[in-house]
């Protein structure tokens, strides 16, 4: 982007130069100085990915298989091997269950206003998943695409109490909280 075309941002970014070229991260990454930048692989875009909000009372995770860019309010992950895609799954089913939301209450006991929790990289990435391979992870990465593809509809809000109740099932041997 040339700067000099739009004067008055020029003007502002200008004034506060020192602090934005005190980021190293992004002179480092072969940006701009004044670049406004959180790391994102455009590349990675088109490819199945989880998505999830970052601030939300009830977790909130969903499959994007559209190639959407995703808002910033939201975090987003790939598998890294292509072959593994069944994975985001299995994820998002475990992210979406009752069980997740006791295990953040009682693993990070941090709530914000109003009881909303915050589905950060730090926390997410220490969600237990069950045994991808076994029936029953099978099963509740089968049931996590019914869901998707029946959605909105009854049959995907029972669905939904069904694969919540095998979450339970795979990561605590049938022992709900």
């Amino acid at each position: 982007m040339n700067l000099e075309n739009h004067p008055r941002s020029q003007a502002y970014l200008e004034k506060n130069r020192a602090t934005l070229e005190g980021r190293r991260y992004v002179i480092e990454a072969g940006r701009e100085w004044y670049e406004i930048w959180v790391p994102q692989d455009p590349d990675a875009w088109d490819q199945p990915k989880l998505v999830f909000r970052d601030i939300s009372e009830e977790p909130t995770f969903w499959i994007d298989l559209a190639g959407s860019v995703v808002n910033g309010d939201c975090y987003w992950l790939i598998c890294e091997n292509k072959d593994q895609a069944e994975l985001l799954w299995l994820a998002c089913a475990v992210g979406n269950s009752t069980f997740i939301e006791k295990y953040y209450d009682l693993s990070f006991n941090n709530k914000l206003y109003a009881g909303r929790r915050r589905f950060i990289t730090q926390y997410v990435e220490k969600f237990p998943l069950p045994d991808p391979y076994n029936c029953l992870g099978q099963k509740i990465i089968s049931m996590a695409k019914q869901v998707y593809e029946s959605s909105p509809s009854p049959e995907a809000e029972q669905l939904e109490k069904e694969l919540d109740a095998l979450v339970w099932d795979a990561l605590t041997g049938g022992k709900a909280g």
